[in-house]
């Protein structure tokens, strides 16, 4: 069977007037191709569906057809695919050529243009190019779907260490204040990962990962920033950041009392060549604040969870609530989705 499917080689052929059609399947069949004749728009986009390599269409099948269905087509393709057309023209120096060109160009995208007449073995030869181009695209549409299937698997395996670690801690370390705020910060490990298995891409949307932290304090959160899509290292890393945080507010800073409010904010700065991310948490209406005596393992996981650009993160214990500030690379959490 074909690497795309039983009929995902064949050529389409469109040409409804006169004897074009038959022609061109005949000229493609003796060269070893397999082909099949629509009769209209609606017949080939019928057979897009059930798959094909290419399709060979004269100008004049689209001259005065419906095309919207056709468009709907290509514009939901995979990312892996672009579906190639061989498009049948009259000659060069018609009246408004270009203007015409440019509308099919926009419409079918990756399209060839074979101007009438033209010898047998042109038509042959741009043909067989397209089937290898297809060929190519279902390839890579088996890597990626390759690539889909480890990086889940991967996944899964992580959640279930997680899962295994845990209950390796349960079974082994007495219950206590300290093994709570490890398997907190496990369940925020796995949570993380549930964010990046969520989408397609590898990473997952700032604005999640802080709104999961807090959404049971909606009504005393204000969360505002930039469109930023984090890679994957960088969503473990803020998700971290987050539950240490969250967890703080509610045990000793300003979500232990009912008029207690957190804000949470970034940015983006800078050009192309040099842009900063700049995150803000900030605490306001709870019990007075005062700087620890001591700096714990909380401490250091807020300073290096994230990487920093520059000076380290910034943590001001005024007596109206807690601040903290931390500056990083638009690169070091930049993924596809921000481009």
């Amino acid at each position: 069977m074909p690497r795309g499917g039983p009929h995902s080689e064949r050529i389409l052929i469109l040409a409804p007037r006169g004897r074009d059609g038959a022609v061109a399947a005949k000229l493609l069949q003796e060269a070893g191709q397999a082909t099949l004749i629509c009769d209209d728009v609606t017949e080939l986009c019928a057979e897009l569906e059930r798959g094909a390599a290419v399709a060979v269409v004269t100008e004049e099948a689209f001259a005065s057809s419906d095309l919207t269905d056709l468009s709907g087509w290509i514009s939901t393709q995979l990312p892996w695919s672009d579906f190639p057309f061989v498009l049948l023209t009259a000659r060069g120096d018609m009246p408004n050529r270009n203007v015409a060109a440019a509308r099919f160009q926009d419409i079918l995208g990756n399209v060839t243009f074979l101007e009438r007449p033209f010898h047998a073995t042109t038509l042959v030869s741009v043909a067989r190019s397209a089937v290898r181009s297809r060929q190519r695209q279902y390839q890579a549409r088996e890597l990626l779907e390759r690539q889909e299937l480890l990086v889940h698997e991967v996944q899964h395996r992580s959640r279930n260490l997680l899962a295994v670690i845990q209950s390796i801690a349960s079974a082994t370390w007495p219950a206590d204040e300290q093994r709570d705020v490890f398997f907190g910060r496990l369940r925020a490990l796995a949570n993380a990962q549930d964010l990046l298995t969520q989408g397609e891409e590898r990473g997952a949307p700032l604005k999640d990962i802080v709104a999961q932290a807090l959404q049971s304090f909606s009504d005393r959160v204000h969360i505002e920033g930039a469109e930023l899509f984090l890679n994957a290292r960088a969503a473990q890393g803020f998700t971290l950041v987050m539950h240490e945080l969250a967890t703080n507010a509610i045990k000793y800073g300003a979500l232990t009392a009912e008029a207690g409010t957190v804000s949470v904010h970034w940015s983006v700065e800078g050009n192309s060549g040099k842009r900063i991310v700049t995150f803000r948490w900030r605490e306001r209406g709870g019990p007075q604040v005062r700087a620890p005596t001591r700096k714990g393992f909380g401490s250091k996981l807020l300073e290096h969870a994230v990487p920093h650009a520059g000076d380290p993160p910034r943590f001001e214990y005024a007596p109206e609530g807690f601040t903290y500030e931390l500056q990083t690379a638009f690169e070091t959490l930049s993924s596809p989705q921000n481009s």
